[in-house]
């Protein structure tokens, strides 16, 4: 196996088990307090975390599909890339609006620069290694 495939199936291995503790606790509201340190409240805190539940679960099974050919399907490192940002944004406005406490994301954000740089990196190898050579 390659490096870069070894990179790429440790990005979507990773990916995929960081989603899957994700759902922890979106789907049992008991852990939701310890983690996020709130209360979920019913009605559309439970629709809309339902919704995030389904999605998370299903880019869960996204990237064990990329892990199983991962060069074929490296633009999936790509998106996740995307996603991540999307969540990262998601978490520093509830931060800046005072829904979250700082505090509690850190860990979190620490994660998610750690999952942003391999998937990035897996991402761009190939172009990286082109460009080593090119410098030596």
């Amino acid at each position: 196996m390659s490096r870069e495939e070894q990179l790429l199936r440790t990005a979507f291995l990773l990916g995929a088990l960081t989603d899957a503790l994700a759902l922890i606790p979106m789907l049992f509201p008991p852990m939701t307090k310890l983690l996020w340190g709130f209360q979920p409240e019913s009605g559309p805190y439970s629709f809309a975390i339902g919704y995030a539940a389904s999605l998370m679960f299903g880019w869960m099974l996204l990237l064990l599909w990329a892990y199983q050919r991962p060069l074929e399907r490296r633009f999936v490192a790509a998106l996740t890339v995307f996603v991540i940002y999307g969540l990262v944004a998601t978490e520093v406005v509830a931060v800046l609006q005072g829904q979250m406490a700082l505090w509690r994301m850190i860990p979190t954000w620490c994660l998610q620069a750690f999952l942003l740089l391999l998937f990035a990196s897996a991402y761009h190898f190939p172009m990286v290694r082109r460009c080593l050579r090119l410098a030596e």
